[in-house]
């Protein structure tokens, strides 16, 4: 039986929830965004059929938007480019996905997208987990299971794509406070979304004690906090023409 680890209600809660100020937050996106739009300015070709599967829209790109509820209701051979910015991180089934995408895929098609990577957030991670340790004795998942970069492509040649291409950018940026890094992520509807998450209140106290071990591992002269993004960039292409 497939066991789900990811709560989609809740995703959509807080995707919601950031919608109002995501305008504030949304400095990660705008950066791959605007690298994702530089790759495809690269490719000397006129794309006439595209979709866009981003959790937001591009304001540089004129693509079609689609949820990701109504993807699959798309026949085969639909679009000639597929464009999707930091979503695969929070599907259920990633490899399903790729699937679908090469289906929707015309001949010589072109699959661009960026996924968050296994690197993203370790700071954040390790510190939470250290402090559940220290102060319950044992740990709750906080922080969600991401690709690593030596499976994307692995993940893209099983989805029937060919000529994949990945590569990865590291982006690190620092916070005052482990509270403001925590307010990003609010703002950006990236808070946690694990099925098997902790739902009652988390004590103030364990935030505060995993500042206090994140500043000793990580911080910057004890002072800023880095976070880091690992994006996992991926260029795939549909079958040739026959």
């Amino acid at each position: 039986m497939f066991m789900k680890l990811f709560d989609q209600q809740a995703y959509k809660i807080h995707q919601k929830r950031a919608l109002g100020s995501f305008h504030k937050h949304d400095f990660l996106f705008q950066h791959v965004g605007y690298d994702l739009t530089s790759r495809l300015q690269d490719i000397k070709r006129n794309f006439k059929n595209s979709l866009n599967l981003s959790p937001h829209p591009l304001n540089s790109l004129n693509l079609t938007n689609t949820s990701l509820e109504n993807f699959q209701d798309f026949p085969a051979d639909s679009f000639d480019l597929i464009f999707s910015c930091l979503l695969g991180h929070s599907l259920e089934n990633l490899p399903e996905f790729l699937r679908q995408v090469h289906r929707c895929l015309q001949p010589d098609g072109l699959f661009l997208a960026a996924i968050l990577g296994g690197n993203t957030l370790v700071e954040l991670r390790d510190s939470l987990l250290q402090a559940e340790l220290s102060m319950k004795g044992g740990a709750s998942p906080r922080v969600s299971p991401m690709v690593h970069p030596k499976d994307a492509t692995q993940l893209l040649s099983r989805a029937g794509f060919i000529l994949p291409v990945v590569d990865t950018e590291t982006i690190t940026v620092t916070y005052p406070t482990l509270f403001s890094l925590m307010r990003d992520l609010r703002g950006m509807g990236e808070t946690n979304i694990l099925n098997d998450r902790v739902k009652s209140f988390t004590p103030r106290g364990l935030f505060e004690k995993a500042e206090e071990i994140y500043r000793k591992e990580y911080g910057f002269n004890g002072e800023k906090l880095p976070a880091t993004f690992e994006v996992i960039y991926l260029t795939g292409w549909g079958n040739p023409q026959a």
